[in-house]
C-alpha cells in the first residue's frame, strides 16, 4: 500500500506555513499562508479519492450482492386463478390446432404401428415430440411427418436432453425466431441450414 493510502482512516494534520517552507528551494511562494490552505485541501481531496477507489476495488463481491439484491423481487410471484385459467385456455387452443394429430392418426400417416410411436416417444433422447394437457391423450405436431422437420425436431430434443418440457420445445419450434427473418424454425429449415436453425432454437431454449 502506498504512503498516501496509509493515512486512510486517520485525521491528517493540517499543512502549516513551516511545511510550505520546505518548497523554498524548488519554488518561490508569494503567500505561504494561502498556499498552505490550498495545499492542505488538495492533499485531503486526493486521499479521499484514493480511499473511495480502494473501497470499490476491495468490495467486488459485496457490490455484486447489492446489485443482485436490487433485482430480486420483494415477494414471490404467484399466478392468480384468472391467470391460471387463461393459461390453460391458451394451452387447450394450441393443443386443439388441426396440425396436432391424435396418436393413431399420426401413426397411420407415418406408416408406423402405434407400438413404434410409443417406443419413439419413450426413447432417450425422444425421437418424437408429443403434447399433452392433463388427462387428454397425446397429440403430435404433424410437421414431424416431414423427414427434414422431423430431423430438426430430433436434433432439438437431443440437445434439450429432457431438461426442457415438450410445450416449451413446441413453441420454440413453431413460433417466429430471431435470426430467421420472422419465420418459425419448422418453416425456415432447409437441408442447407439445418445446423443453423437447430442453433437458433437451442438459443431460444437456453441449451447448448
Amino acid at each position: 500500500m502506498s504512503n498516501t493510502l496509509g493515512f486512510m482512516g486517520f485525521d491528517l494534520p493540517k499543512v502549516t506555513v513551516d511545511d510550505v517552507h520546505r518548497f523554498d528551494r524548488a519554488a518561490r511562494i508569494k503567500d505561504p499562508a494561502a498556499f498552505a490552505i490550498v495545499l492542505d485541501q488538495l492533499i485531503r481531496e486526493k486521499v479521499a479519492f484514493a480511499e473511495q477507489a480502494t473501497s470499490r476495488e476491495e468490495r467486488p463481491v459485496e457490490q455484486f450482492v447489492d446489485k443482485a439484491r436490487a433485482l430480486r423481487a420483494t415477494s414471490r410471484w404467484h399466478p392468480s386463478a384468472t391467470e391460471i385459467q387463461r393459461g390453460r385456455h391458451a394451452l387447450l387452443e394450441a393443443f386443439d390446432r388441426p396440425g396436432n394429430l391424435p396418436l393413431p392418426e399420426f401413426a397411420r400417416l407415418a406408416h408406423k404401428s402405434r407400438q413404434q410411436i410409443y417406443k419413439d416417444l419413450g426413447s432417450v433422447p425422444r425421437r418424437l415430440l408429443a403434447l399433452g394437457v392433463g388427462p387428454r391423450k397425446q397429440r403430435l405436431p404433424d410437421w414431424q411427418l416431414d423427414p427434414l422437420r422431423l430431423k430438426l425436431t430430433q436434433e432439438v430434443l437431443k440437445k434439450a436432453a429432457g431438461d426442457v418440457d415438450a410445450w416449451t420445445v413446441y413453441h420454440a419450434l413453431s413460433e417466429p425466431a430471431e435470426g430467421l427473418r420472422g419465420r418459425s424454425p419448422v418453416d425456415a429449415v432447409t437441408p442447407g441450414n439445418l445446423a443453423e436453425v437447430v442453433a437458433a432454437v437451442c438459443n431460444v431454449l437456453g441449451v447448448h
